[in-house]
């Protein structure tokens, strides 16, 4: 994504919000002179840094560094392309949908104290005399993020990577071990702003609004955060690969929090 500006509208979500915010206050202890002069001396000395909620389904804890997002179990069977997708476009081959537009969850990153890159991109080149084609990748930039599920089950809450509920299959058939995806490879990538086409009128609008993509897994290069290898999205250049874990998933409609944090 290009970010000259970090486009107006970006700035004006992440103003508006901050000064709408309303900050948390303890109660003084009672009549207690030296715990009233110990939260105040406290709070001099660490401000307060309330969450920055960004419309219903979003909301940035600032002290954390991290963005909450209010999602839902979308699938958990058959190979994946997304690993997040916004509700309505993608379920079939996406773990979690999301009701918040792909353009809020790039501002809360923002006011995270994450910065955007640009998705990532594949070409293949003309066949050869020999039939032969080369394909390039160009891999996707932007900071690293550490993704996570939290979800309630029966009154227990469960925290897992969000990687967790993938795996890949043996492309050769070599091994029945699954195999595991790599937390640690996910970036920031921020989509794209692009001039509108003829059916959503004049004007520019985020990519990822268009098409749904929020965590990528396969490289089509709209991705609000996109898997750090380029896979391209042609199964006769790359073969599905990975799959949803389906005996760690919990049943699709259930409530979830994903979870955006800085890499520890």
């Amino acid at each position: 994504m290009k970010h000259s500006s970090n486009s107006l509208w970006i700035i004006s979500v992440i103003t508006l919000s901050s000064s709408c915010a309303s900050p948390v206050i303890s109660p003084p202890a009672k009549n207690s002179t030296s715990a009233s002069l110990q939260t105040t001396e406290q709070s001099s000395l660490i401000p307060q840094q309330p969450p920055l909620q960004l419309g219903p389904d979003i909301r940035v804890d600032r002290r954390k560094s991290e963005v909450i997002i209010r999602a839902q179990i979308a699938s958990r069977n058959g190979f994946l392309e997304q690993l997040v997708c916004k509700a309505g476009t993608r379920e079939h081959e996406s773990l979690l949908a999301v009701e918040a537009a792909p353009k809020m969850i790039h501002a809360a990153l923002l006011a995270a104290g994450f910065t955007p890159g640009s998705p990532g991109a594949w070409t293949e080149t003309q066949p050869d005399a020999a039939g032969k084609s080369v394909v390039n990748f160009q891999p996707p930039t932007g900071s690293k993020v550490e993704l996570l599920v939290r979800w309630d089950d029966d009154g227990r809450i469960n925290e897992r990577a969000l990687c967790e509920w993938v795996r890949g299959v043996s492309l050769n058939n070599s091994s029945t071990t699954p195999i595991v995806l790599p937390c640690d490879r996910f970036i920031f990538a921020g989509s794209h702003i692009r001039p509108n086409p003829k059916s959503l009128g004049p004007g520019e609008h985020y990519v990822a609004d268009y098409t749904g993509s929020v965590v990528g897994l396969v490289t089509f290069g709209d991705e609000v955060i996109a898997f750090e290898e380029v896979i391209p999205d042609r199964v006769d250049v790359a073969p599905a690969m990975w799959e949803s874990w389906t005996d760690r998933i919990p049943v699709e409609g259930t409530l979830i929090e994903l979870i955006i944090r800085h890499p520890k």
